[in-house]
């Protein structure tokens, strides 16, 4: 089985940027995948460490970044997957820190959620690429909580992660107004 450190490398060799360099766009790209592979790094330092739930939630929520910039067609070579399975292999030691880790991330997605509004005119593409953006995050943290109740914490972690790196990278990309909390997102 293909761990979430390897699966999230190999998804990042795969990626090939499709924008003109030195155009506004590359710019986007190369903030976008400068992200996802500093949590790919810091993943793996948490892992290294023997913390497995920041790094699981690390690669998530790379993951989440990854998956924006293919949406929004920044680079070829990914494909948005329909699903994940967030499943992690976290030692009943560590069941506290995942605990409120996890509780955590739950009040960060939403609190970003409520933060951010479309920053494109409602009759622009760009306008649905935000609101698709936002669903993504809606989705994560509706998804998450479904876990989080069943007790699945490990499954809850990797969806607001993940939830949350999609709304982070839209930020970044301009696909968002910040009304809310401003330092909470990589800004």
């Amino acid at each position: 089985m293909i761990s979430s450190d390897q699966a999230l490398e190999a998804a990042l060799g795969a990626v090939v940027p499709t924008v003109p360099k030195g155009s506004a766009l590359a710019q986007v790209s190369a903030c976008v995948l400068r992200m996802a592979e500093s949590y790919l790094s810091d993943g793996r330092v948490f892992a290294g460490r023997g913390d497995l739930v920041n790094a699981h939630a690390s690669f998530a929520y790379a993951f989440g970044w990854l998956d924006t910039g293919a949406y929004l067609g920044l680079y070829d070579g990914r494909v948005v997957p329909p699903s994940y399975d967030f499943e992690a292999s976290i030692p009943p030691s560590l069941a506290g820190h995942l605990q409120e880790k996890t509780a955590r991330y739950e009040r960060l997605l939403s609190q970003a959620l409520l933060s951010i509004e479309p920053a494109p005119d409602a009759e622009t593409p760009m306008f649905s690429a935000a609101c698709r953006l936002r669903d993504v995050g809606r989705t994560a943290l509706e998804e998450g909580q479904g876990h989080a109740t069943a007790g699945r914490l490990d499954m809850a972690l990797g969806w607001y992660s993940y939830g949350y790196g999609w709304l982070d990278a839209g930020v970044q990309a301009g696909l968002f107004i910040i009304t809310g909390s401003r330092e909470i997102f990589t800004v």
